[in-house]
């Protein structure tokens, strides 16, 4: 046997150990529930775009930036996954201090809010950073048509007003919708 056979054949394991099975994601519908609420106020990890492990959603490379308002100083990122007929949004704020804050997907753009489309968990700060994840009975394929932002307001409650934190959401293009 030649050297370079014998080398190639020596690696041929670790070729096809890195060639082995690949993530699989869960199957699963959120079905007859609005909302769910896993909100959480600790320090938010970077949402991670090939994460299938939670409830059946289906992970896409659609996250969305959001910047302050004004001189709010509330920044984040707001993930969308499809998650049966539905959508989980995964919502991520910093900012300083400890707030809470009521957060919506309206119609319209950052410059112009439109009406609620539907609202989202609230968001707790705690020590500058929050996060929550809701699911909703809307299509990824609706949420992500290009007409729609997410928003978080100043407070929480029925009369949240105006908004500290935007980010619009982009028309999801191919097959993935």
């Amino acid at each position: 046997m030649r050297p370079t056979q014998f080398w190639a054949l020596a690696a041929l394991p670790f070729a096809l150990a890195a060639c082995g099975g690949g993530d699989e994601a869960a199957e699963g519908t959120a079905e007859g529930t609005m909302v769910t609420d896993t909100t959480t106020s600790m320090t938010p990890a970077a949402p991670m775009a090939t994460d299938t492990a939670m409830t059946g959603a289906t992970a896409t490379a659609n996250t969305v930036t959001m910047n302050a308002v004004g001189t709010s100083g509330v920044t984040g990122q707001a993930q969308f996954m499809s998650e049966g007929e539905g959508t989980m949004v995964m919502v991520n704020l910093t900012a300083q201090g400890n707030s809470t804050h009521s957060g919506h997907i309206h119609q319209g753009t950052c410059d112009a809010p439109g009406e609620v489309v539907v609202p989202l968990q609230d968001v707790t700060l705690s020590n500058g950073a929050g996060s929550s994840s809701t699911t909703i009975q809307v299509p990824l394929a609706t949420v992500m048509n290009g007409q729609h932002i997410v928003a978080y307001h100043a407070s929480s409650g029925d009369n949240p007003g105006a908004p500290v934190v935007c980010g619009q959401i982009p028309a999801q293009t191919g097959a993935a919708m």
